[in-house]
């Protein structure tokens, strides 16, 4: 199926800023990312870009791209593999607010268990180490070596987060079934804050469907809107709720390591504490408050679905959701010792 042309607008905006651009061009709404719109741009040659802007009626300040556009531009040359940020606007080309236009890097994300069941069982594994790797190396950067200094406080992470998710709860759980069981676990977690160990660049959002994979090795780190400073333990995680068993049950996020034949849990929490150093005794406080979290940011993402601000692209089953929200608070409640 070809994908629509380009609004005329856009295609002289992109084209005053891409030098051998050649019209006319084409956009596609791409992922199934749940906040930023993600689109393939095309000319007529085949070069391909990738177009980020927050989706309809987000407040202003809310989705803030140019801040993830110079998380990007920071990062490159850093050995944490990143895309290559072409242009910035806002209000311009056609379209409405903040957006950017990065390089489209090589590579496919591995979103669900086909995409990891097309790999081998060996780069299944080897892919296990290197996201590790990856991981290990964006927390071992300096943020003022790479002008990131300001990207956030430098302590207090916890902290900050769960004010945030209260908030975010407080606009988007109102008549929510799932209630009780989320102010059970706030009491919980903010009962015991885990010291913060280091201030490193945090991703935020870590995981496989984020990865660009090409031959097994990962070709670029996505979707850094999350980026901040923060605690490390907190990317770590995050990047181990995704990475579900075949044995654990599904949840409306497709989790591509439920393929199997990746490394487990354990071995990734040992593989990065070996890198990095840090003590990881009180990960199960920190993967208890990513059920947490996670859970509220599903229920935003059915509340803007039931709105239909995020239009029918990526829709995701609005039972399966509220299903999710309450399976991730069941988990964070069995982590706290229920």
């Amino acid at each position: 199926m070809t994908a629509p042309p380009a609004p005329p607008a856009f295609t002289g905006w992109l084209g005053d800023r891409v030098p051998g651009l050649t019209p006319p061009l084409r956009l596609a709404r791409v992922g199934a990312g749940q906040s930023n719109i993600t689109s393939l741009v095309t000319d007529a040659d085949g070069r391909e870009w990738v177009l980020r802007h927050p989706p309809a009626g987000a407040p202003a300040g809310a989705h803030d791209v140019h801040r993830e556009a110079r998380v990007l531009r920071a990062l490159a040359g850093s050995g944490v593999p990143v895309p290559t940020v072409v242009a910035e606007g806002a209000d311009a080309g056609g379209i409405d607010g903040p957006f950017y236009v990065m390089d489209r890097a090589p590579g496919a994300p591995l979103v669900d268990e086909s995409d990891a069941s097309a790999c081998t069982a060996r780069r299944r594994r080897e892919l296990s180490v290197e996201t590790v790797e990856v991981l290990a190396r964006l927390h071992a950067l300096d943020p003022a070596a790479v002008g990131l200094e300001g990207l956030g406080r430098p302590t207090g992470f916890l902290e900050r987060q769960t004010a945030r998710t209260v908030r975010n709860w407080a606009a988007w759980g109102e008549g929510s079934a799932a209630t009780p069981a989320w102010e059970e676990c706030r009491r919980r977690i903010t009962a015991t804050v885990p010291r913060q160990q280091r201030t490193v660049i945090t991703h935020g959002d870590y995981r496989l469907s984020n990865l660009l994979v090409r031959d097994g090795r990962i070709t670029a780190v996505l979707d850094w809107e999350l980026c901040t400073l923060g605690d490390p333990l907190a990317d770590l995680a995050w990047l181990l709720d995704d990475w579900r068993s075949p044995q654990e049950p599904a949840i409306v996020i497709p989790r591509p390591t439920r393929a199997g034949g990746f490394a487990t849990r354990t071995e990734i929490v040992d593989a990065y504490a070996a890198r990095t150093g840090l003590d990881v005794g009180d990960l199960d406080h920190y993967c208890a408050f990513t059920h947490w979290k996670a859970a509220t940011l599903l229920q935003g993402v059915l509340v803007r679905r039931r709105s239909g601000s995020m239009g029918e692209h990526g829709a995701l089953d609005l039972r399966s959701l509220q299903d999710s929200v309450e399976h991730l608070l069941d988990g964070a409640l069995r982590l706290l010792g229920r």
